[in-house]
């Protein structure tokens, strides 16, 4: 009989020790100043980015082949975010991207994008069709 109650006290200790009791608060939290919080965070320092891909969808159409130019063209440092983000809001579009994962330029897939969205950078001469949030929309043909 005192086995099963150690037991039983040693399981109630190991759970109490466990818990989170920062959970406990969740239903307590203002819920938008929450959401905005949350909302922002995956971007960090790249508050406009976001918005930036909001108005590229904005003059897109699905089925656009969309390839993304951003400061640092450097898979593991800035690129592989800006590309994953991209394909998530641009869904309906084919983000393409101009890396592989060594940092080697992919230059078929530059010659295959409708659009290209420049953000904080330098695009190659063509025809703007949106400019706004930091960067810039253009049309490959």
């Amino acid at each position: 009989m005192l086995r099963r109650i150690l037991a039983a006290c040693a399981l109630v200790l190991l759970v109490a020790l466990q818990f989170d009791y920062n959970m406990a608060r969740f239903p307590f939290l203002e819920r938008e100043a929450f959401h905005r919080h949350f909302t922002r965070m995956p971007d960090g320092q790249w508050e406009q980015y976001p918005r930036f891909l909001d108005g590229v969808r904005a003059h897109t159409k699905p089925g656009d082949r969309i390839a993304i130019v951003v400061p640092s063209m450097t898979w593991d440092g800035v690129y592989s975010y800006a590309y994953y983000r991209a394909s998530y809001f641009l869904t309906g579009r084919e983000v393409i991207p101009l890396l592989y994962r060594t940092d080697a330029p992919i230059a078929s897939n530059l010659e295959r994008a409708d659009y290209l969205a420049v953000w904080q950078s330098r695009g190659p001469e063509a025809t703007v069709v949106w400019q706004g949030e930091g960067g810039v929309l253009l049309r490959r043909r």
